[in-house]
């Protein structure tokens, strides 16, 4: 269909008397009809072509309207997509700020934080030295981990796979003490810290439990009192306290034999003493010291 260029309600009707439309009157009267009758029906006959004109225009203007709409709202999606598109971009480049929980409260003590080292220990339930968990040993981590670029890693297998592991997990300390080395300071506060730390890492209730027992027993031991005693019961507990869980089964005996006892350990051959004293009387029996064959 033909565009429609004016809107045919503005249209004027024609005067049918004109020189021009002569040939169409005529041919009306030759049919019969008067000159006026004539006349009428051609102006009616244009009113009916006109209003079917005005009908197709109403489409058409419909029709314009709508595709004029479908323009507009592509231009506005391809334009949104655009400042979306350009937005993600501005995203990436802006400074990343970490997300927090604003219901969390703070705690009233600050625990210290171990080596990365240590706590890699832990959460493979390996054996590592309480000295890490120490003040010293936490100071220590502390100042390695501001020298130490946090970005250096190194190559570990890990399950049968090959894994980029961060190097402080690698790194002992030089300064690192054996259990037995320690303070009687550094003992007690190492290992609250240790249960501290074991416990966030999940491991098992029993072994948590009986590693805290035995700490409890050793700590306070009525025999702290006597001459040497925290030297030999820091001995006794670096022997026994092995802190992976493969050694609980073991370390539970000795708690019920110190239990048992009721303050006084029972004999146990296996006992090393504290400087290597061969043959001398170190494990606690009734109300003197029983003989350690094994020392």
């Amino acid at each position: 269909m033909n565009r429609i260029l004016a809107d045919p309600a503005l249209e004027a009707q024609p005067n049918f008397e004109f020189p021009a439309y002569a040939a169409w009157l005529n041919a009306i009267v030759a049919g019969g009809p008067t000159r006026e009758a004539a006349l009428e029906q051609m102006a009616e006959s244009w009113r009916l072509e006109r209003q079917e004109r005005i009908v197709l225009w109403q489409q058409q203007s419909e029709e314009d309207l709508r595709v004029q709409q479908e323009q507009e709202d592509q231009e506005r999606i391809a334009k949104e997509a655009e400042a979306a598109e350009e937005q993600r971009e501005a995203e990436k480049k802006k400074p990343k700020i970490n997300n927090f929980d604003a219901e969390a409260v703070v705690a009233d003590v600050l625990i210290p934080r171990p080596s990365q080292y240590a706590l890699q220990k832990i959460k493979s339930m390996e054996y590592v030295e309480l000295w890490y968990f120490s003040p010293e040993g936490c100071r220590e981590a502390l100042d390695s981990c501001r020298s130490t670029a946090e970005d250096s890693f190194g190559l570990a297998k890990v399950d049968g796979y090959v894994a980029f592991k961060p190097m402080a997990s690698f790194k002992a300390s030089q300064k690192a003490l054996q259990d037995h080395d320690l303070s009687w300071r550094q003992f007690d506060m190492a290992k609250t810290s240790f249960l501290i730390h074991i416990d966030k890492c999940g491991w098992p209730d029993k072994h948590q439990q009986a590693l805290a027992l035995f700490f409890t027993l050793i700590t306070n031991h009525e025999h702290r009192m006597r001459t040497r005693g925290e030297k030999t019961l820091l001995r006794y507990a670096t022997y026994y306290s092995d802190i992976s869980p493969y050694n609980t089964r073991e370390r539970t005996c000795i708690i019920s034999r110190m239990i048992r006892a009721s303050g006084p350990w029972a004999h146990d051959k296996n006992i090393l003493d504290y400087d290597g004293w061969a043959g001398r009387q170190i494990i606690p029996d009734g109300g003197g010291w029983a003989h350690a064959g094994n020392i």
